[in-house]
C-alpha cells in the first residue's frame, strides 16, 4: 500500500470497526437438537460471563458479513472469513485473522503485544511494565481492533458489558455451538435508545461461560447483519511457543513503550462533558464518544495525509478522486458542524465532514448530525 493512501485506509477501517463494534454475530448453530440445561436467570448469566476467566483453549471462528459497507478504500477491517484463537488460560493469547490473500497475527502476553500484517510486511511491538499496563493494553486494543473484534469470546463479552445498562436482557433457550451446549442470551435496546439494531444474541458456553457465538439483527432484517462465532472449540493446554513472536526477516518493525503509548492516547478518557477528546503527540484528536449504549456515536479525526480535498496531487498520483468517490456513494449533509457526506450501511452509518472528521454509529443520520453539532 502506498504511504499516501494509508491515511484514508486507516480512517475507513475505523468507520468499519466502529460500526462492527455493535454489530457482530455468528453462524447458525446447525441442525442439532437444543440441549437441556439447568435454568438460569439473565442477570446471573451476564454476571458469570463478565466474571469468568478464559480457560486454556484453541478455536476456529468464521464470519459472515452482511453489513452492506460501501466498497471504498479502507473498508477492509472486516475483510476476513476465518480466525484462529489460542489462549493459555492466563495472560497469553494469540489471534490469527486469515484474509483472502494475507494474514494478521496478534500476540499478547503479560508484558508485550505484537501485531504483524503479512500484506504490509509490517509489525508493531508494544511493551509495558506493571505501572503502565492498563494504558498500554488499552492502546494496543485500539491499535489492533481487527484482531480484538475477530475473537468471538472477547468481542461478545465486551459488547455485553458495554450494552448491559441500556438493554433489556433475557435468556431465550439453549443451542449447540461448535459441539458445545450453550445458553442463548438476548439483549434488546431499551425504548429510549435511538438505534438501527433490533437485538443481539450471544451463545454462552454452559461449562466455561465463554461466549461462543454472537448474532446481531438490524431493524427490518430477519437474518443477522454480521455473524461471528466458533465452529470449533477445544479446551486444553496450549504450546507456549504459540505466544512467542519473532517478526519475519525483512519486516518493518515499529516499537513503542508504554509511556509513549499513554502519551499518544492522550490519556484516553480525560474528556469534557461534550465528549471532546484530547490531542496526542501525533496531532490527531483522540476518538471521542457522544452518548452511550446502543446509540453511541464515535467521532475522530481523519488522518492528515488522507486525500479528501478533491482532485490534486494525490488523486493524480493514484488515479482516484476520493472526495468524488465519497460523493457518489453517499449524500451531502450539513449542520452547525459544517458540511459533509453521509454513508449508509445496513446497521448504521458515518458522516465524513469537510473539515476532516468522521462520526460513526449504529444510529439514524439525525443522531450522527446531533453528535457532530454537540462537539
Amino acid at each position: 500500500m502506498r504511504p499516501r493512501t494509508k491515511g484514508l485506509v486507516a480512517a475507513g477501517s475505523g468507520v468499519a470497526v466502529g460500526l462492527a463494534g455493535l454489530a457482530l454475530s455468528a453462524l447458525p448453530a446447525g441442525a442439532d437438537e437444543d440441549p437441556v440445561l439447568p435454568e438460569i436467570g439473565a442477570e446471573q448469566l451476564v454476571a458469570s460471563v463478565l466474571e469468568a476467566r478464559p480457560p486454556a483453549f484453541d478455536g476456529v471462528a468464521e464470519v459472515r458479513n452482511e453489513l452492506g459497507l460501501p466498497a471504498v478504500p479502507g473498508m477492509e477491517a472486516l475483510d476476513f472469513q476465518t480466525v484462529r484463537v489460542f489462549h493459555d488460560g492466563e495472560e497469553n493469547a494469540r489471534v490469527q485473522v486469515e484474509r483472502e490473500a494475507s494474514e494478521l497475527t496478534l500476540v499478547k502476553t503479560a508484558s508485550e503485544a505484537w501485531a504483524y500484517d503479512s500484506q504490509e510486511h509490517t509489525a508493531k511491538h508494544l511493551t509495558w511494565d506493571d505501572a503502565d499496563a492498563a494504558a498500554a493494553r488499552e492502546h494496543a486494543e485500539r491499535e489492533h481492533a481487527e484482531g480484538e473484534l475477530a475473537d468471538p469470546s472477547r468481542a461478545a463479552a465486551e459488547i455485553i458489558e458495554r450494552l448491559r445498562p441500556t438493554s433489556d436482557i433475557f435468556v431465550d433457550g439453549t443451542a449447540t455451538v461448535a459441539d458445545r451446549a450453550a445458553y442463548e442470551l438476548v439483549l434488546t435496546p431499551k425504548p429510549s435508545e435511538k438505534t438501527l439494531l433490533r437485538e443481539i444474541t450471544v451463545a454462552v458456553d454452559e461449562e466455561t461461560r465463554v461466549p461462543l457465538r454472537l448474532d446481531v439483527f438490524a431493524n427490518g432484517r430477519t437474518e443477522p447483519v454480521l455473524s461471528l462465532g466458533f465452529v470449533d472449540f477445544e479446551l486444553g493446554a496450549q504450546d507456549a511457543e504459540l505466544f512467542e513472536f519473532t517478526p519475519p526477516e525483512g519486516a518493518e518493525v515499529e516499537t513503542m513503550e508504554a509511556g509513549d503509548a499513554a502519551s499518544l492516547s492522550g490519556r484516553h478518557g480525560d474528556r469534557d462533558a461534550a465528549g471532546s477528546g484530547e490531542r496526542g503527540t501525533a496531532g490527531l484528536e483522540e476518538p471521542a464518544t457522544v452518548g452511550d449504549g446502543w446509540d453511541t456515536v464515535v467521532i475522530g479525526d481523519v488522518p492528515a495525509d488522507a486525500p479528501l480535498d478533491g482532485p490534486g496531487e494525490s488523486a493524480d498520483e493514484y488515479g482516484q478522486d476520493v472526495s468524488g468517490l465519497l460523493a457518489q456513494l453517499g449524500r451531502p449533509v450539513s449542520g452547525e458542524f459544517g458540511t459533509g457526506t453521509h454513508l449508509q450501511t445496513a446497521v448504521g452509518g458515518a458522516v465524513v465532514t469537510s473539515d476532516g472528521r468522521i462520526a460513526a454509529g449504529a444510529v439514524p443520520l439525525q443522531v450522527l448530525l446531533d453528535a457532530l453539532d454537540a462537539q
